[in-house]
């Protein structure tokens, strides 16, 4: 291979060795890099890296015979292959355009210009150059592209100056591949960083690639060589990958009816509302939302969103809309509840083999289905949210803003005067009506442009192919809860509230289900009684309740729940307020040791007791007679005259 000097490039280039030197050392130009005598670095190029003019000069200059390769592309060479103009980029095409609009020009200058042809042509270069002071232009480039448009040779009027070049770099394969080991991690290195981590790899393992080309290359082949795809996978991780690169499937809209598809999910007002108690707090929709025309079909607004919220608010759509096909939900325990949607991808390997009573989503013959776990596609009722926080909490004083930053300055003052507080009853009515009856009334933005400029009812009502409905005692069986199974015991069958257990009982259910597996069905608005059903699915019969909590609490589930809570609470005070009086009364003292210590001040005062009388007194039976029973003692009283007198009697019968 035939290696040239700077110099010699320089010279055959008609350009500085300065500039040679800068072109090698960002990456334009390959070269090989020796050591001179004076230890100074020596630039080689190889002479492939010149074009096939430089190339011929070379050889010519030289008095060297000129490769065969080259003699044979000189005289193989034809004209460019033919490209229509729609076949070029937009950038070229425009280039393209502006060459012709100067050779017109041109034209046009030479023809009306007194001057004769040559230096009318001349002028014409000049004026262009001070109108246009970026254009490469020149006499002979004029002719060129005169020549190229002659012969319909669009191409010939493009500029492809470095075109040669292109898709080439100085940097080795094996530096290239260290680098990007570095640079595609998730560890996300700078490109500075990657590439000083390449050159000590390139410095302990391969030292024959030394020295490496200048950071500015590897910078630029970042930039140009590296699919987006390929470095956000390797950079940010799959995840980033599937929400940004990865294809996906684009929903369809136009064959799409209304109530084919329902979409849930929770929101949290950014409006601060007052309870009954007066605290200051923020409540949550729960909605499903028609996916063909966009109209909020079910709402609840409550205090924290949960299946049982769920639940009412699929019931207030299917009341006023019927009952859909298809629902979309996330993964919240609200919709992957056992006894609403079912587990979805919760349910465990050993819950398999269990029995599980059918959910309400299946009793209503709805498909439930899950958005991919954590996937960024799949919030698509977020753009409804976005509306209802624009066009509805806005609306009121109250308004917090989703952020710090978004937070009117007024919020504050609202909220010490307290008077203009919403009240979650006022706030809930209006949330209902505003969904209603002005969201829902709002122009159609939906995917299918037939459909603009009609409202989202009105795109509702025209595609609603069919209407399912049940009749109300039908809904409220498919809308009750279940639970899970459960053996018939002693005390019948029960609910778990708020952690008591609520007991539900006849004789019918014990002498003929005691023992057997069964599961029950209840309306948590009146838990007054359950429905009991079999394995198989069959309704067996309805049992009372047995607890007087629920008659003393009343007959909902939340209601009885909230009750056994404040019990549980009070209890719990009382117990803190029982323990902390008496730790108040007696410190760290038990009461035995007061006692004692009482005990052994008195001990001490306590005087020596001296009767005047002692007397002993027996009853009439003997001992023998009438044994004394355990621990009884005999009442005696101690006469010491007649004591004294019986002993001188002794005396004086010895």
């Amino acid at each position: 291979m035939t290696y040239l000097t700077v110099k010699e490039v320089a010279d055959l280039k008609g350009c500085s060795p300065q500039y040679i030197k800068k072109i090698i050392l960002d990456g334009s130009l390959l070269s090989k890099v020796s050591v001179n005598k004076n230890n100074r670095k020596k630039y080689l190029i190889p002479i492939e890296e010149l074009t096939e003019q430089e190339q011929l000069k070379y050889y010519k200059s030289h008095a060297i015979d000129i490769p065969e390769n080259l003699l044979a592309n000189k005289k193989e060479k034809t004209q460019r292959p033919h490209k229509e103009f729609d076949e070029f980029t937009a950038e070229q095409r425009e280039e393209i355009a502006e060459w012709i609009r100067i050779l017109n020009a041109w034209d046009e200058y030479c023809a009306t210009s007194k001057l004769q042809k040559v230096p009318a042509t001349e002028k014409f270069v000049q004026l262009q150059k001070v109108a246009n002071p970026d254009l490469n232009i020149s006499k002979g480039i004029l002719y060129r592209k005169k020549a190229a448009l002659k012969a319909d040779d669009l191409a010939g009027l493009l500029d492809n100056r470095g075109s040669w070049k292109k898709g080439t770099s100085s940097i080795p394969e094996e530096a290239w591949q260290c680098f990007l080991s570095f640079y595609l991690d998730e560890a996300q290195h700078p490109i500075q960083a990657c590439y000083e981590y390449t050159e000590m790899w390139i410095k302990r393992e391969a030292p024959q690639l030394l020295p490496l080309p200048a950071y500015a290359s590897f910078y630029r082949k970042v930039q140009t060589a590296i699919p987006k795809p390929v470095e956000i996978m390797g950079r940010e991780g799959m995840k980033a990958f599937r929400d940004r690169c990865a294809p996906y499937i684009r929903r369809t809209y136009e064959g799409m009816a209304s109530n084919e598809w329902w979409i849930a999910d929770n929101h949290t007002f950014d409006v601060q509302t007052k309870g009954e108690s007066g605290s200051i707090h923020r409540l949550y929709l729960t909605a499903f939302f028609d996916a063909r025309s966009g109209i909020f079909t079910g709402c609840y607004v409550t205090d924290a969103p949960s299946s049982q919220a769920t639940l009412i608010a699929l019931r207030k759509g299917i009341a006023k809309y019927g009952i859909p096909e298809n629902i979309y939900v996330d993964n919240g325990r609200e919709f992957l509840t056992f006894d609403v949607g079912g587990l979805g991808h919760r349910l465990k390997k050993s819950q398999k083999a269990k029995f599980a009573p059918p959910p309400v989503f299946e009793r209503l013959g709805i498909k439930m289905t899950n958005a991919i776990v954590r996937n960024a596609k799949a919030k698509i009722i977020e753009r409804r949210f976005r509306d209802v926080k624009d066009r509805l909490s806005r609306l009121f004083p109250t308004y917090t803003g989703g952020n710090v930053v978004e937070r009117p300055e007024r919020l504050k003052k609202v909220i010490k005067d307290n008077d203009n507080i919403p009240t979650d009853y006022e706030f809930t009515q209006a949330v209902e009506d505003i969904l209603t009856y002005y969201m829902n009334e709002k122009p159609y933005s939906g995917a299918v442009n037939a459909d603009s400029g009609k409202t989202r009812m009105q795109v509702y009502r025209e595609q609603l192919k069919e209407k399912r409905v049940a009749s109300e005692l039908d809904l409220n069986l498919m809308l009750m809860r279940s639970t899970k199974s459960q053996k018939v015991g002693r005390r019948g069958v029960h609910l778990t509230i708020a952690g008591e257990k609520i007991d539900y009982y006849n004789d019918e259910l014990i002498l003929n289900y005691f023992g057997k597996e069964m599961y029950c069905r209840y309306d948590p608005e009146d838990i007054s009684t359950v429905r009991v059903y079999d394995l198989n699915d069959n309704y067996i019969m309805t049992v009372p309740v047995d607890n007087e909590a629920v008659l003393t609490y009343g007959s909902s589930k939340d209601a009885v729940g909230q009750a056994l809570r404040k019990v549980r609470s009070l209890e719990k005070l009382t117990k803190q307020e029982l323990k902390a009086s008496q730790i108040t009364a007696l410190g760290k003292k038990t009461a035995l040791e007061i006692v004692l210590a009482a005990a052994e001040e008195n001990k001490a005062k306590a005087e020596e007791i001296n009767p005047k009388v002692i007397s002993v007194h027996r009853a009439d039976e003997t001992a023998e007679q009438l044994p004394v029973a355990v621990g009884q003692n005999n009442i005696v009283k101690i006469d010491k005259a007649k004591m004294i007198r019986n002993l001188e009697e002794r005396q004086r019968e010895e």
